[in-house]
């Protein structure tokens, strides 16, 4: 059975077509040892690999803003210009995660999910950081990478999230919807509905009603 123990043995050879490692002509031609450290998934472990991700609930937010507010208790972001090599690998490096760790892609230009070192991250960061929004992260979710296609990259640290919380929260938030939020309830200048919505901002320290 499938999973992150064993999930490089789900992998395929490099795809036939343009990747993070560029061209296939260029991929081929990478040194063997980064080779060893770079697994383009197949079918079943890529599923995983997204399935995994989109139900931790990490990423929901629009792409300029793309964490949960309720994940993560600190977020750093970092501007991709022109000529930025030795700062942006002083940023990667400075997160602390080791070199050695496999870390997980998601949204790869080939369609398929990678594993990978995290120095293997750092070695290729112009074609991962390029032109697709893709998230990195590990099988322990306490941290994320997240690249907005505009230039922007986004580092979340220290898991907060509270699925118990949570699913109050949505609860409450499919209640509140359906009690106001309906073809017969339109009329925004209830004091009711004002007040309930006031109420439901405050408790859970939001300004986002959606």
């Amino acid at each position: 059975m499938i999973n992150f123990d064993n999930i490089k043995t789900y992998s395929t050879d490099f795809p036939k077509t343009w990747s993070f490692l560029w061209s296939p002509e260029e991929a081929s031609e990478i040194p063997q040892e980064h080779k060893d450290q770079i697994f383009f998934l197949n079918d079943e472990a890529s599923k995983l690999v997204r399935n995994y991700i989109d139900s931790s609930k990490m990423v929901t937010g629009p792409l300029w803003k793309p964490f949960n507010e309720s994940y993560f208790k600190t977020v750093e972001e970092f501007e991709v210009i022109e000529n930025c090599e030795n700062e942006i690998k002083k940023w990667l490096y400075s997160k602390s995660i080791p070199f050695d760790k496999y870390v997980f892609i998601d949204s790869e230009r080939s369609g398929q999910s990678v594993t990978l070192t995290w120095k293997m991250v750092i070695k290729y960061w112009e074609g991962l950081f390029f032109a697709d929004d893709l998230i990195i992260f590990d099988e322990t979710l306490n941290w994320g990478l997240f690249y907005f296609h505009e230039d922007r990259l986004y580092f979340g640290r220290d898991k907060i999230y509270d699925k118990e919380f949570e699913y109050e929260k949505t609860k409450e938030l499919n209640e509140l919807k359906e009690k106001f939020f309906n073809k017969d309830n339109l009329n925004f200048n209830n004091e009711d509905k004002k007040r309930t919505i006031r109420d439901f901002k405050e408790k859970y320290n939001t300004d986002r009603i959606e």
